[in-house]
């Protein structure tokens, strides 16, 4: 593979290397697509990778093999992200990254929250926010922002999601204090009426450039706007006088290189998703399922705006 669009990627066959002892052999039933990975595959973003590399890095399978120092049981049902060559029969990952799905949650939606999960947490470490602090995230009713309203509701923050439509209800099921339309509804005023006009601490967006002027005068003074994608594109360049003239804002973009998930953690966490997941509707759905050798037609699928995840499923048959 070389960087490009989804065309790039081709299908091949490997021999799956012997296990360390630290590691396990994943029989893998679903992948889960995410956005970051177009932004890798397209060799422009700032975390890169030299190509080729296998592609995926989410999912959802069986434990077939184990090495030495692996105590999880054969036949297992487990989930993870950060695991590369994900969109595959069989992963080889280390026994640390992978959670217990529980019996009552299906390998589908295991494989839809495993990486919003990991994400959703280094998001709410992110910028320092108080019990009582408002913080609005966008996409609140997507695959990371159910999961970033929903932890940062656990900590006494009120969330304001904004959504589209009726997903809106689903942004108050799982801890938002309020919710906006923004197919309808002007964004900045209905922000200033929730918090009686005192603004954000924070604002969580995967947007970019798009939302970055209205995220501007949604933020209190010495607020702190966290963008997490670039679903619209390029970043904006930051204007220094600008953000005094705001209130001193502080503007920021998450990823890995922020240290605040240790990989040691990323099961424990997932783990924790997949048990409040039990009794929240913290999965944002399943948009579109592909069998592995339509993996290519899954990407657009998923770039093209997808509601909900893709997944690929290995096992599926191409009819």
């Amino acid at each position: 593979m070389r960087a490009g669009g989804p065309d790039v990627i081709a299908v091949e066959t490997e021999t799956i290397a012997a296990l360390q002892a630290d590691e396990a052999l994943v029989r893998v039933e679903a992948a889960g697509l995410n956005h970051v990975e177009t932004l890798t595959r397209s060799g422009r973003y700032s975390v890169a990778f030299p190509f080729p590399y296998a592609v995926g890095i989410e999912g959802a399978g069986t434990v077939v093999a184990v090495g030495s120092a692996v105590t999880i049981p054969i036949a297992a049902r487990v989930c993870w992200t950060a695991v590369f060559g994900s969109c595959a029969t069989h992963v080889v990952a280390r026994g640390a990254l992978l959670a217990p799905v529980p019996d009552d949650v299906t390998l589908e939606d295991a494989a839809t929250l495993a990486h919003g999960a990991v994400t959703a947490e280094g998001l709410a470490r992110h910028c320092p926010l108080a019990p009582g602090d408002f913080a609005v995230v966008w996409g609140a009713a997507g695959a990371v922002g159910r999961l970033l309203v929903s932890r940062l509701a656990d900590r006494g923050i009120k969330v304001i999601g904004i959504a589209s439509g009726d997903r809106t209800h689903a942004v108050r099921a799982v801890g938002a204090v309020h919710a906006i339309d923004r197919t309808g509804e002007d964004i900045r005023a209905s922000v200033l009426e929730a918090t009686a006009g005192r603004k954000a601490a924070a604002v969580f967006d995967p947007i970019g450039a798009a939302t970055y002027d209205t995220n501007i005068g949604l933020l209190a003074p010495r607020g702190c706007l966290v963008n997490y994608g670039q679903l619209s594109g390029d970043l904006p360049r930051l204007d220094l006088a600008r953000l005094m003239d705001a209130g001193s804002l502080f503007v920021t973009k998450y990823g890995p290189r922020a240290g605040v998930v240790a990989i040691g953690e990323l099961g424990p966490i997932i783990a924790s998703a997949l048990l409040r997941a039990r009794t929240l509707p913290l999965s944002a759905g399943i948009a579109a399922r592909f069998p592995l050798d339509s993996v290519v037609q899954a990407f657009r699928t998923m770039e093209a705006g997808a509601r909900g995840k893709v997944l690929v499923l290995p096992d599926a048959s191409t009819n």
